[in-house]
């Protein structure tokens, strides 16, 4: 009995009991303060899968067109039994279902609520699959295996955090297919003709898939191309990023022919709403309700402490490959911030998120490894 409690196999039960346990709490903390927008039509979920949501909501159908398409294989009779199970009303009393506490709830609707327990336990195993892929991720940065393990948590349990001023079930795939696709740009296999196209294969897979959940996507590919510069020479590394560019370039183009008699534009211009929103000294201290709790924002002096403390310490840990990666991540998404974004809403940095991982990671990493005698001397 010892030997199996101390076996590789049950520790990496722990580790995935305890990813399951964050992952759930840290999704409760995103849905019990957004939910999936229910009630809200330009862009609820409802909206979505029926394909009637706003441009430029709607375009983001990854999740909505599984929804959809598992439903649509049911039997008629089948999805129906299933509906009324799931949006009976004693179940807004019980702690079943997830109609508890929100009697409003779209997933009450028997002509959505099948689809929206789809797209919602979709949207929690993304983002449960994305601490695994952000572990690979830190242990590829040069993390150690503690930290490495610890950093997917915190970065997890502050997405809630982020999501300001609006959260979506597409940032949770955005964060999985985001962390995938640096993983798959990651030394190319190139000693191996077979493997190589296998992983350009792959890397071109999530690139359209992560363009499909958000159009965003093509836009992060671009960073990809300090990572493929580790093993492909300088031209190829950008017919391989050229070549993403132009995968989401299609994906996107085919969703606004799809949904091009939809209300609302193609983006949401607002120019100048963050640099007058950060003017504003009080902005830096303001504060939301997240996990049942006031505490600061996302965009807030104290969140803005916290990172750059945590720059400080990972930065100089962090392999020349993705530093540039985050100078890259910078130079795209903080423009397109400053251009796009609502005021505040600290979820449009999410191109942002990988480096932020990183450097705790890094940090975590210098942390956990300071000598015993300096850690009493401090």
């Amino acid at each position: 009995m010892t030997r199996f409690f101390t076996s590789a196999a049950y520790r990496r039960f722990l580790m995935v009991l305890l990813y399951v346990t964050v992952a759930a709490a840290a999704f409760n903390g995103f849905y019990t303060k957004w939910r999936l927008n229910d009630g809200h039509g330009p862009s609820s979920l409802a909206s979505m899968v029926d394909g009637t949501a706003y441009r430029p909501y709607v375009y983001r159908q990854f999740a909505p067109a599984i929804a959809n398409g598992v439903q649509s294989l049911l039997p008629a009779a089948t999805v129906e039994r299933i509906s009324e199970r799931l949006a009976e009303p004693r179940r807004v009393n019980s702690r079943s279902g997830l109609a508890m506490r929100f009697p409003a709830s779209e997933a009450l609707q028997p002509s959505v609520t099948l689809r929206y327990h789809i797209v919602y336990y979709l949207a929690f195993l993304a983002l449960l699959g994305s601490l695994f892929a952000m572990r690979a991720l830190c242990l590829r940065a040069g993390a150690s295996a503690p930290a490495a393990t610890v950093a997917p948590l915190a970065m997890a349990l502050m997405l809630p955090f982020f999501l300001t001023e609006g959260g979506y079930f597409y940032d949770f795939f955005e964060v999985l297919f985001m962390a995938c696709a640096m993983l798959l740009a990651w030394r190319i296999p190139i000693e191996s003709p077979v493997r190589t196209a296998v992983r350009l294969g792959l890397l071109a897979a999530v690139a359209a898939v992560g363009a499909w959940n958000k159009e965003a996507f093509l836009f992060f590919v671009l960073t990809l191309y300090p990572l493929l510069r580790l093993r492909l020479p300088r031209l190829q590394a950008a017919a391989v990023v050229g070549l993403l560019a132009f995968i989401c370039g299609c994906v996107y183009l085919a969703m606004r022919v799809r949904y091009a008699g939809n209300p609302g534009g193609t983006v949401s211009f607002q120019p100048g709403a963050n640099l007058f929103y950060f003017l504003d000294p009080g902005n830096w201290f303001r504060t939301e309700n997240t996990y049942g709790v006031t505490l600061p924002k996302g965009l807030s002096a104290v969140m803005m402490l916290a990172i750059a403390g945590l720059a400080a310490a990972g930065w100089g840990r962090l392999p020349a490959a993705f530093r540039l990666h985050v100078l890259a991540a910078l130079a795209v998404n903080v423009p397109l911030f400053l251009l796009f974004a609502a005021a505040g809403e600290a979820r449009n940095l999410s191109m942002l998120y990988p480096s932020l991982l990183l450097l705790m990671a890094t940090a975590l990493t210098g942390w956990m490894t300071v000598a015993p005698s300096a850690r009493a001397g401090g």
